[in-house]
């Protein structure tokens, strides 16, 4: 009995003694200078390209858009109301599942190109102050309901339809679906044509309509409706506005796309024993973003003099799980985040560019983990506060915040006083 109690006794002693974890914010930091760093990595576009190991750390940006159709005065020559809302959802849930599942280039032959996600989607989006607004809109207009690429009258440069017909200009990208005039199409002459154009904030599709009751014959076999030519255009004329171009001819900034002859499909000769895939040339399947190529994307998204404006500002709400660091990671890349920071033990996160947290964000630094702000700059880009950095301690060891180079915090609601070293 007596052994008993010396046991429990010892055990209770030395449960006493078990360290316990406690973490305090951040209101003092020492601001050291090192080596002086190499060219600014934030204007790097390749330091933007989705990490596919990662993909949490590059929240998925949401496009705001909104579709016009245009057809002539009595109303013909494009989708009645019901089933051109209809039609646009298939067009948008079909665009989205492409950009949701990217596939392997195509070209060059036996290419190891990685395959990484895409990260952004089309969000179909309503003027917010007008409950009847749907964000999808029909006008009847004999002068600009039709798109013209040939001859003396040519209009599909023209920017009237836009000007006249653009709703919320500044924030959402419009898309404007137009035909072929029906006098011409009445010829048995003229060939229509399929015809896009990226104006940056707004783009022109084409045969939408007059697609939708087509069908392609190959050998004397039906292929798939000319149908699904819809949602290929749309990414590849929202693709321009994003801040790509064309890839078979010429530079178009990307190592990863190479020059090809533009063939629709393979044919198993040349110039078309293969025939590319990439959403930016003309082919039937147009399902592959480069690297290269979603690292300009999200190179505009994150640029405020780009098209940062046509995306819901996501990064303004808490609303996502926490980011956990668990190994060394390098923030060379402006990044808006969505969520809490956790630097668990054994990670280390260097941030070396713009990073922005939302509203009553924290990044906790647990107990050997280490935060290191090199030449970056934590804030909230919302016109609000994010609460601060907090540091865990656990018996004798703690989590560890290292400013250098210039490193700043801002927009905090717990501000961190920085000395020199």
């Amino acid at each position: 009995m007596y052994r008993f109690v010396i046991l429990i006794a010892a055990f209770i002693y030395i449960g006493s003694c078990t360290p316990k974890l406690s973490g305090k914010f951040l209101k003092t930091a020492t601001s050291i200078t090192t080596a002086t760093p190499p060219n600014d990595p934030c204007r790097q576009k390749s330091n933007y390209i989705p990490d596919a190991t990662h993909p949490e750390h590059t929240p998925i940006r949401q496009v705001r858009v909104n579709i016009h159709y245009m057809r002539n005065a009595e109303g013909e020559g494009n989708f009645q109301e019901k089933e051109g809302c209809e039609w646009t959802k298939v067009v948008l849930d079909a665009s989205n599942k492409r950009l949701s599942s990217n596939k392997k280039m195509t070209l060059p032959e036996g290419n190891d190109t990685p395959v990484v996600p895409t990260r952004y989607r089309y969000q179909l989006t309503a003027c917010a102050d007008d409950p009847t607004d749907d964000g999808i809109y029909f006008h009847n207009d004999d002068e600009l309901y039709f798109i013209l690429e040939r001859g003396k009258d040519r209009n599909n440069y023209s920017r009237a339809v836009f000007e006249k017909y653009g709703m919320q200009k500044d924030t959402v990208l419009n898309v404007f679906v137009m035909e072929n005039h029906l006098d011409s199409i009445k010829s048995p002459t003229y060939k229509a044509t399929t015809n896009g154009i990226s104006f940056g904030s707004w783009v022109k599709c084409s045969k939408w309509y007059t697609n939708n009751y087509d069908t392609v014959w190959v050998d004397g076999k039906p292929t798939l409706p000319r149908k699904w030519i819809a949602p290929k255009q749309l990414d590849h004329e929202i693709g321009h506005s994003l801040g790509l171009r064309h890839t078979w001819r010429g530079n178009d900034g990307c190592d990863d796309t190479p020059n090809h002859a533009n063939c629709w499909q393979p044919k198993g000769k040349d110039p078309c024993v293969l025939a590319s895939n990439n959403v930016m040339d003309y082919n039937a399947r147009r399902n592959a973003w480069s690297p290269c190529q979603l690292g300009i994307v999200h190179y505009n998204f994150a640029n405020h003099n780009s098209q940062r404006r046509l995306l819901i500002p996501t990064w303004c709400t808490l609303n996502a799980k926490p980011i956990v660091i668990n190994e060394p990671v390098l923030w060379n890349s402006c990044k808006d985040l969505e969520s809490h920071i956790v630097v668990e033990r054994g990670g280390e996160l260097i941030i070396q560019c713009r990073v922005s947290l939302p509203k009553d964000a924290i990044i906790d630094v647990k107990p050997g983990g280490k935060l290191i702000i090199d030449s970056g700059r934590i804030h909230n880009d919302c016109g609000s506060q994010w609460k601060g950095i907090k540091v865990w301690s656990e018996g004798g060891e703690k989590g560890e915040v290292i400013f250098q180079n210039g490193g700043t915090v801002e927009n905090v609601e717990y501000p961190i006083e920085l000395s020199a070293s």
